[in-house]
């Protein structure tokens, strides 16, 4: 039985099954902006894929194929379905990739305030293989023919291995920032400013799956925000998620979790219907090629609706930011 907001009292939507508001056992509270997918799917087929329809004879298994495409490709750029993780950074300084890591948005660390501050990215360091040589500088191998690398590299462990308070220079001498009166006057002239950050800095190892931080950040609480592809998502983002299995619903009208599976905001819902269309009608054959080109278009600007739509920009956000930044703003 399908879960039914619309039938519910005010009471059982805002107490929830255990008869208690904001109990942490509220998975339905703010669930009607979402549709889920898999009523999407059977909407299509039975619009779509009937006798004398657009999509005649299309089998479901294709349809759920191209829903999970639709998916992956709207949560790139317009669902913004991003997520956080947190963690605090160990001595090793790097952390692992989360398992539905596709890219990063932002990485900040809090201060004991709970303030984000942001942490830049470094373009002059990586995290090479490091072939061991012998003497000579010949490459060594093992038993079975094979090169033998050392666990890190020179590159990675000068990095780590560098003072929190010290900036680089172009000659590779350190300076630290409380020494304002030694005989170093001027000599940061021409130093890399993208360096002179103490928020220190991070990069993105992406063959191995882990992002390494500089020393500074040893024991610091950062967060990670990335963007997932909105199919292996477990939480809700702005516009899809997959939920975490859920629990059976003491009350017959409150069937089961509503977040069960994975959903899509009703922004978006015009849109995943045209990527579908588009996608089945796409790998037929003897399709009519006019046919296609309108589907296209109509993909992509119901894709441009759904951007603007989950947006969400609202006048007074505006007006704050560019009093931020010191606009003279009238009203």
């Amino acid at each position: 039985m399908p879960y039914n907001l619309i039938n519910l009292t005010h009471q059982q939507y805002y107490q929830g099954p255990d008869n208690t508001q904001l109990s942490g056992d509220d998975a339905h509270y703010g669930y009607y902006q979402f549709i889920q997918v898999t009523d999407l799917i059977n909407d299509v087929m039975a619009t779509y894929c009937q006798l004398d329809k657009m999509l005649e004879g299309t089998r479901l298994s294709d349809v759920t194929y191209h829903a999970h495409r639709a998916l992956q490709e709207l949560s790139f750029d317009t669902f913004k379905s991003t997520k956080a993780m947190e963690i605090e950074i160990p001595p090793s300084l790097m952390m692992a990739l989360p398992h539905d890591y596709v890219g990063y948005t932002k990485l900040v660390w809090k201060d004991n305030a709970g303030i984000e501050h942001t942490i830049h990215p470094t373009m002059l360091t990586s995290n090479p293989d490091a072939y061991n040589q012998d003497s000579n500088y010949f490459l060594q191998f093992d038993s079975a023919g094979e090169t033998t690398t050392a666990n890190e590299s020179d590159t990675w462990t000068d990095y780590k291995g560098n003072s929190p308070n010290s900036t680089p220079t172009p000659n590779g001498s350190n300076f630290d920032d409380t020494d304002q009166f030694d005989n170093v006057v001027g000599g940061k002239f021409g130093a890399e400013t993208s360096l002179m950050n103490i928020n220190g800095s991070f990069y993105v190892d992406y063959l191995n799956g882990r992002i390494h931080f500089s020393s500074n950040l040893i024991g610091k609480t950062v967060t990670l925000k990335y963007i997932s592809d909105g199919v292996s998502t477990l939480q809700s983002g702005t516009g899809v998620s997959a939920s975490p299995p859920g629990h059976l619903w003491a009350d017959p009208t409150m069937t089961t979790n509503p977040r069960q599976g994975f959903i899509v905001h009703k922004f978006a819902q015009e849109a995943m219907i045209k990527h579908i269309l588009y996608g089945c009608m796409q790998g037929r054959k003897n399709v009519d090629y006019n046919m296609l080109q309108m589907l296209k278009k109509e993909k992509w600007a119901e894709t441009r609706k759904a951007k603007i739509r989950l947006s969400s920009i609202k006048l007074e956000e505006i007006t704050q930011v560019m009093r931020g930044k010191s606009k003279w703003i009238k009203h």
